[in-house]
This record gives structure tokens, sequence and C-alpha cells, in this order.
């Protein structure tokens, strides 16, 4: 089974930020979703880099992207806006 874009989308669409509570899509937090069969690199943009809830909120994005069928692993890596 082929992983598409669309489908780590959908599944990042159920996170949402603790705070903003809003989903990480819809907040433009998503910056780049790289797929290389069963593995998925996420390049993601939080609001500050102080944010209090970072950890967590990767951590789910993370899950979310892993429960996607045919994802074995997810990596996320994390930013900051600049203008925040």
């Amino acid at each position: 089974m082929t992983v598409s874009e669309n489908d780590i989308l959908e599944a990042l669409s159920t996170v949402m930020d603790p705070e903003l509570n809003r989903n990480v899509v819809e907040l433009g937090f998503i910056q780049e979703v790289d797929i290389a069969g069963d593995y998925v690199h996420l390049e993601i943009q939080l609001t500050t880099p102080m944010c209090p809830r970072a950890d967590e909120i990767v951590a789910m994005i993370k899950n979310a992207a892993e429960s996607v069928d045919g994802i074995r692993e997810a990596e996320v890596e994390r930013s900051c806006m600049k203008n925040a």
C-alpha cells in the first residue's frame, strides 16, 4: 500500500493544539511531508520557541503519523515561526 501526503495530512488533522484548540494542519504547522516507503519525515513549525506544550504537540504528531496504515516510523523535525 502506498501512503500519500494526503493520508498523512488527514491523520494530522486530528491533532489539536492544546492551547489554540485548532488542528495543526489548519494552523499551518506542517511545513513538509516526505514519505519514503514506510517512513515519513515531517517538518513542523510552531508559533514560538518557548511553546510550553511543544514536546506534547510533537509527540501527538508523531503518533498520528505512525497510526497511518503503511507507516512504520515517523520523525518530526521542529522549528519556530520567525515572525511570531
